[in-house]
């Protein structure tokens, strides 16, 4: 068996042709031209630091219900890390421990194999 060597063809690819490389958008350049003070400041200086423009800021477009459930999701969440920081992993293990001690033996791993 003879091998003539060189890469390996696939069946559809030109071997000349490469994909064209895409233009970074201009966004970034808007957004330096906003902090830098260009010909649209909408960067304004006060004692306490720099404050952006409101036309700037995102519009919150939920809804009523979205608002409340992403409030109750935020609470659920503190409720949570509270409650786990209220234990020392040493706690937790022991109280853990203590759980499957007391489950019943239906739940022990049964033997495979003689002995």
């Amino acid at each position: 068996m003879s091998f003539t060597g060189g890469k390996l063809k696939l069946k559809g690819q030109d071997a000349g042709t490469k994909k064209k490389k895409k233009k970074k958008s201009s966004g970034d350049e808007k957004a330096l031209e906003i902090v830098e003070g260009g010909p649209s400041t909408a960067v304004k200086e006060t004692p306490e630091g720099y404050v952006l423009d409101s036309r700037l800021e995102p519009e919150d477009r939920r809804t009523a219900a979205e608002k409340r459930y992403d409030e109750m999701l935020a609470k659920r969440e503190k409720e949570m890390t509270t409650k786990l920081a209220a234990k020392s992993h040493r706690e937790r293990v022991n109280d853990f421990n203590a759980y499957l001690q007391n489950l019943s033996e239906h739940h022990d791993i049964p033997k495979v194999g003689p002995g």
